[in-house]
């Protein structure tokens, strides 16, 4: 199912918040391909600040509404709870890209999977990482060494501030906390019943692994596949995890990821040891437009060790994720990050998880 190709690809913004105020927007509007056609978000002083900015009328508070406007081509999903907006998308026929995660369960988000294959539909998780030139170069360059030794991702992230000095963010004041109480609460039950009774102590390290660790979940699977094996878990802090996995040919992966540190940097990193030459991917912050993955390749230089470091080309991952999903609805390329990857990692996310040992709620407290 492809949109016209006349006119711009009308785009419906569905949250408003941050991430879409920062990125979505702005590449939509500077992508000539691409209009904004609508937004919806619960502010109305967000909703009309934007809306004048970008010069859009159709303003909504009930994202049903949004779907139904006959000028929405395809939307950009950016709420808190995604697998229900995602479901009306398919429902209402429109492509759409999902931020990540595709849903807070495997279990909710395996019927969002089908629905979407069956629909046709151009259908997107926002894996920006997987679209950042620095990191396609380091695929070809993983590629070329063989089968790893070792495999390490390594994700402390840093501080979340800095960079709001760098754009002007609209922030609502006028919605009713309860009702974002409520959403969370509602999400967290969800959460605390999939992972069982045993498990519910670590909600807060599956959180942090779903919404900062997805992200490395999916570089690991975008350049090896999904992990076959779950071979050991630690939970270093209430938001802080090792784990050890395990891909195809029996290479063994270290993955750590935790939240809160305060580095005035951006630290996180994949690193690949061959058998004589090593590749390493730096990550930027991901909320610095035009700032790619850097390479780092050591190898060998006739009898001596050599390194380089391969700056990639100076772009936007998200910009390209949208030059991407264009391509898509055309009929000119296939999804790079389909929902059944969004689904890959969740699976993985709770295989994690539940290889910690079974924990009561008192014992986390204490």
């Amino acid at each position: 199912m492809s949109a016209p190709q006349t006119r711009p690809l009308g785009i419906g913004v569905i949250g408003c918040g941050e991430i879409a105020q920062l990125m979505h927007l702005p590449i939509i509007h500077e992508l000539p391909q691409l209009k904004i056609a609508a937004l919806c978000d619960l502010s109305r002083s967000v909703l009309d600040g934007l809306g004048d900015h970008y010069g859009v009328a159709a303003r909504y508070r009930d994202y049903h509404d949004l779907f139904r406007d006959p000028a929405v081509d395809a939307v950009v999903i950016c709420t808190f709870d995604h697998g229900p907006v995602v479901r009306a998308a398919i429902e209402a026929g429109k492509h759409f890209i999902v931020e990540k995660p595709l849903a807070f369960t495997a279990q909710e988000a395996r019927p969002l999977v089908a629905a979407a294959t069956a629909s046709g539909l151009t259908a997107l998780v926002g894996y920006m990482k997987l679209y950042d030139p620095g990191y396609r170069l380091a695929l070809e360059k993983i590629a070329a060494i063989g089968r790893p030794k070792m495999i390490q991702v390594h994700d402390f992230a840093g501080r979340f501030d800095r960079y709001q000095q760098l754009y002007t963010q609209l922030r609502g004041q006028d919605v009713d906390a309860a009702l974002i109480k409520a959403g969370q609460q509602e999400v967290a039950g969800r959460v605390a019943t999939m992972l069982g009774c045993g498990h519910t102590a670590y909600a807060d390290l599956y959180m942090t692994l779903l919404m900062l660790g997805s992200h490395d979940l999916a570089v690991l699977r975008g350049a090896f596949g999904v992990a076959e094996t779950v071979s050991y878990a630690q939970a270093v802090g209430p938001t802080h995890l090792m784990a050890v996995l395990g891909f195809a040919d029996r290479v063994p992966a270290l993955l750590e990821v935790a939240f809160g540190a305060q580095y005035e940097w951006w630290d996180e990193w994949m690193t690949v040891h061959g058998e004589a030459d090593e590749v390493r991917i730096d990550f930027q912050n991901p909320y610095v437009r035009n700032a790619a993955a850097i390479v780092r390749l050591r190898e060998a230089a006739g009898e001596g060790p050599s390194e380089r470091i391969l700056p990639g080309t100076p772009e936007t991952a998200f910009r390209r994720q949208w030059q991407h999903f264009i391509a898509c609805v055309r009929g000119e390329a296939m999804p790079l990050t389909p929902l059944q990857g969004g689904l890959d990692d969740l699976e993985l996310a709770e295989r994690i998880i539940k290889a910690l040992p079974a924990r009561a709620l008192n014992e986390a407290a204490a």
